[in-house]
């Protein structure tokens, strides 16, 4: 028999699920909840955005091995991890980098708002163009 409305004294004992049974939010069933017995899936088929946020903390993003994967952190940085390392940030300026920036032949890095400097390697020639 399916849970089909939690009155105002909540839930008194957890939820039990088994593998590929399903929490369904909304009224088209919208956003959905579930383990394959594989993975787990947080899925949004809705119309609009799915938002995942903390009203009072950080946002963390762990791997199975917990550790850091993505932190949001309130009212400043953004941090992407490599194997629990940090190797790119958002700043109040910009942005830094850790270790290398990889890229493969003919692609460019652009820089300015017309694309006013380019840097890039064909496989056999770096270039450093300036087109102002």
């Amino acid at each position: 028999m399916a849970l089909t409305k939690v009155d105002d004294r909540g839930l008194n004992t957890p939820v039990d699920l088994q593998d590929n049974e399903q929490i369904r939010l909304g009224t088209g069933n919208d956003l959905t909840m579930f383990h394959n017995g594989n993975h787990s899936f947080i899925q949004d088929e809705g119309t609009g955005n799915l938002y995942i946020s903390s009203m009072s903390g950080n946002v963390h993003l762990r791997t199975s091995s917990n550790q850091q994967a993505v932190t949001c952190v309130q009212d400043a940085e953004v941090v992407l991890y490599h194997n629990n390392s940090r190797k790119f940030e958002t700043k109040s300026d910009g942005a830094r980098f850790t270790g290398h920036l990889y890229s493969n032949d003919n692609e460019k890095l652009r820089l300015g708002t017309g694309h006013d400097l380019e840097i890039y390697h064909d496989g056999s020639n770096s270039y450093l163009q300036n087109s102002t």
